[in-house]
């Protein structure tokens, strides 16, 4: 029952992954701790957000910026393992509290007065480099990246393909991780096997929706994202 339960949430949780380019980990995260465990649960999804999100990429590779997908990857890759190396020596709990409030404040003030002017850019490479140290210390980034994003990359498209892309190498990475750990048992290869088809169906379906939003709809959806993200970090932070 619990895995059927993860399966449901993993599939919706993904159908967004594909229409925005983000999200589908941190929106199933909450519901595989409680039903499968912590280190189960980020071992299935750092193998299917690899999956998942490299199927998106290789669909539309034309719409891939290189440029800005170079300085995504290298900068939170950096700070990404200054992340990892905090999370192992230091208490985080009240910082992914704060990172929680503060998600929250910026999807809310986008969704009721949305932002009509550009972060310096000093700003936006702050943005990203903390992107990468969140996603060490919580595999929680992708909201801080979106900021970034949203201003980086201004066409729909080019901006689900490109994170997409990002996340195919960054989740990779942790499913690497997690393989050399031992994390995939027999159980957890089993619980991926299942999901490979329902994340098929899931891009495919997120694919066919996200053609049917407007960009200021798109954008909107984005920011409700975040703001959900930041409450839901708040919750079970």
């Amino acid at each position: 029952m619990e895995k059927a339960l993860f399966l449901v949430a993993f599939f919706f949780a993904y159908t967004v992954q594909a229409i925005t380019g983000f999200a589908g980990n941190i929106l199933a995260m909450p519901v595989g701790t409680m039903l499968l465990g912590l280190e189960p649960t980020v071992a299935v999804l750092n193998a299917m957000g690899f999956f998942a999100c490299g199927l998106l990429a290789v669909t539309d590779l034309k719409s891939v910026n290189w440029r800005e997908l170079g300085k995504i990857l290298l900068v939170m890759a950096v700070f990404m393992f200054v992340g990892i190396w905090l999370d192992a020596v230091m208490p985080l709990h009240i910082l992914l509290k704060l990172y929680g409030v503060v998600l929250v404040a910026i999807g809310a003030k986008n969704l009721l007065r949305p932002q009509t002017g550009f972060l310096p850019e000093w700003m936006l490479w702050t943005v990203l480099a903390l992107a990468g140290l969140i996603q060490g210390m919580f595999v929680s980034g992708g909201a801080l990246l979106v900021i970034y994003a949203v201003q980086k990359l201004r066409d729909r498209q080019q901006f689900r393909i490109t994170l997409s892309a990002a996340w195919t190498v960054l989740n990779g990475v942790y499913a690497l991780i997690a393989f050399q750990r031992g994390h995939f048992t027999s159980d957890i290869l089993q619980v991926v096997a299942i999901c490979v088809p329902l994340a098929v169906v899931a891009t495919i379906l997120g694919n066919k929706l996200q053609k049917r939003i407007s960009q200021e709809k798109f954008l909107k959806f984005t920011y409700a994202l975040i703001l959900c993200i930041g409450g839901l970090l708040l919750v079970t932070g």
